[in-house]
């Protein structure tokens, strides 16, 4: 094992991972993010939204607009969307499964770890690099975006190629204005393409991460190795025509849309209840970072104690910036410190190659100590979310859900010997047990939790009728996005049971309603009054995530109906 370590951790003839290096960083970040990627059905609401409207882009070839089903998305640029339907087009195109539109963020999380990987080793040490790729790879939130169908790990791995490149600029290129083809030009097309995902989201991460490093250095002219003279101009070539399409299109709604509410409103006031205190996202760090926050005290002390170093003093340039403004920012989920996440990870690293002298007073072991126990105890409740939820659901929990937990307890057993005694063997064991972990979770364990996936069992019943080639289908009680892509694009999700009931008496033939308790009476009330004679061909129960809502739901068609139920 010491001379495999010895291996993975030496200098490749250019100075950084050798090249079992980076087959052990992939293979681990590879596992540790796709494992569940098909499995886990479509969630509510956003990466269902998301995943809707790249379908209706194959569907009606049209991809400039952005919609879900009849509703204009005007929320972000095109090109998370774009990448989905490239990757789902091997997968069947529009009719392709939910995993398939999952891949882009897969393939970009592993690039956002490659490059923390390449940038510890090129500015640190190959040790570093390792261990920085190792954190990143195996961080919960890394893991949960990378099977997601939104834009966050796409965006993370465009902004990463910008980071490197600003990072390479500052520290190592000598020249005043170097030429612009060059690292200038990848930094700046990196903005672009993260403008084209997302918005201004990561160009702030940049530009704050160089304004403060630049003001911390008291060196404005700095700035000028950026050569936005030209930089500017590229990213808009980049992000601009497609930016000018959509509002001539829409005649300037989606910038109204977009940036008027859907990003400045976020700012000033909380969007969809996702509010926090001052301290959210320090204090969620312990979560969002896990396993990776059980080093975390050692990345602080190793910043500290080498605060005068360059390095030290841009890594630090860019997380600070980013917790500050997320902090202060109204509207608050986990996921948003993610781009601040690599650069933690190689102050990890480099607090990890240095443990020995760092962690050699008391107060500095007591932090250390402090950390990795907050680390012990996520371990141990994150693996037993899928008993909790199965026995909250009245449920009894599979032999999966038992196991997540028997994997929860060997990651918590391995970052006990990581605290002990911090080495990068060690953490290698914690990245594997926390593998397991999310494998077992995710691809097993998760999505076996039939009640949270109601909208999936929902289309597999109305999948299962027979007689109608077509079916005109409307759900009201439960008007969920993930409906929209189980039961399909034209499926009605109806405000009411009263709209339920019009829809189908509009679609006498193969229409189908699949009516929630709570709307029943308004449905019943309408098909009552208009005389027809309604038939139940299944009933289901579930549970609405989103809402917290149980649900009771009854598949109705009218007498004389081509739809039947298979015969049992």
């Amino acid at each position: 094992m010491d001379a495999f370590l010895q291996r993975i951790t030496e200098s490749s003839p250019t100075g950084g991972l050798t090249r079992p290096a980076w087959i052990v960083l992939m293979l681990l970040a590879a596992v540790t993010l796709s494992t569940g990627i098909f499995s886990v059905p479509p969630m509510d609401r956003d990466e269902s939204r998301y995943a809707q409207a790249a379908r209706q882009m194959m569907e009606s070839g049209d991809y400039l607009n952005i919609n879900f089903q009849e509703y204009d998305r005007h929320k972000q640029p095109a090109g998370s969307y774009w990448l989905q339907t490239v990757a789902a087009a091997p997968f069947g195109g529009a009719d392709a499964p939910i995993g398939a539109h999952r891949l882009p963020g897969f393939l970009f999380a592993l690039l956002a770890v490659a490059i923390t990987a390449w940038m510890g080793a090129r500015f640190f040490s190959p040790p570093v690099g390792l261990a920085a790729g190792i954190v990143l790879a195996i961080c919960l939130t890394l893991s949960v975006e990378a099977r997601t169908a939104k834009t966050d790990a796409i965006l993370l791995g465009f902004g990463m190629i910008a980071q490197a490149s600003l990072m390479v600029l500052m520290l190592q290129v000598k020249e005043a204005r170097p030429k612009f083809i060059g690292w200038p030009a990848v930094m700046w097309g990196a903005i672009g393409l993260t403008l084209l995902v997302k918005g201004p989201i990561f160009f702030m991460v940049t530009a704050l991460t160089a304004i403060a490093f630049t003001a911390w250095k008291r060196d404005p002219k700095l700035l000028l190795k950026l050569r936005p003279e030209f930089g500017v101009p590229l990213a808009l070539l980049i992000f601009g025509p497609w930016f000018i399409a959509i509002n001539l299109e829409t005649d300037w709604a989606f910038y109204y849309e977009a940036v008027g509410h859907s990003m400045l409103d976020k700012v000033g006031e909380a969007q969809e209840a996702h509010s926090g205190p001052l301290g959210f996202h320090i204090g969620l760090t312990a979560v969002t970072l896990w396993p990776g926050v059980a080093l975390l005290a050692l990345g602080v002390l190793a910043a500290w104690a080498h605060r005068s170093d360059d390095r030290i003093k841009f890594l630090i340039s860019w997380i600070i910036p980013v917790y500050i403004v997320f902090e202060f920012v109204a509207t608050k989920l986990p996921h948003y410190t993610l781009p601040a996440f690599p650069a933690m990870a190689m102050l990890i690293g480099f607090g990890l190659v240095n443990a020995q002298s760092l962690l050699s007073g008391l107060w500095q072991r007591a932090a250390h100590w402090a950390l990795g126990a907050v680390a012990i105890m996520v371990a141990l409740v994150l693996s037993a979310a899928p008993v909790i939820a199965n026995r909250e659901l009245g449920r009894e929990p599979d032999l999966a859900a038992w196991i997540t937990i028997g994997f929860g307890a060997v990651a918590a057993v391995a970052i006990l010997a990581l605290l002990l005694r911090p080495s990068l063997k060690r953490l290698l064991g914690v990245g594997v047990s926390a593998a397991a972990l999310y494998a077992c979770a995710f691809a097993v364990a998760i999505p076996a939790i039939d009640p949270l996936w109601s909208s999936h069992r929902v289309a597999q019943i109305a999948n299962s009728f027979e007689g109608c080639e077509v079916q005109h289908r409307t759900i009201a009680g439960y008007r969920e996005p993930s409906n929209a892509f189980n039961l399909g694009t034209a499926t009605w999700l109806a405000h009411s049971g009263t709209d339920a009931a019009e829809f189908l008496l509009e679609h006498r033939a193969c229409g189908l309603a699949i009516v929630d308790a709570a709307e029943q009476e308004a449905f019943l009330a309408v098909t009552s009054a208009a005389g027809a004679e309604l038939t139940a061909l299944a009933r289901m129960n579930g549970y609405n995530s989103v809402k917290g809502d149980d649900l009771s739901l009854t598949f109705y068609t009218l007498d004389g109906s081509g739809l039947t139920a298979p015969a049992r």
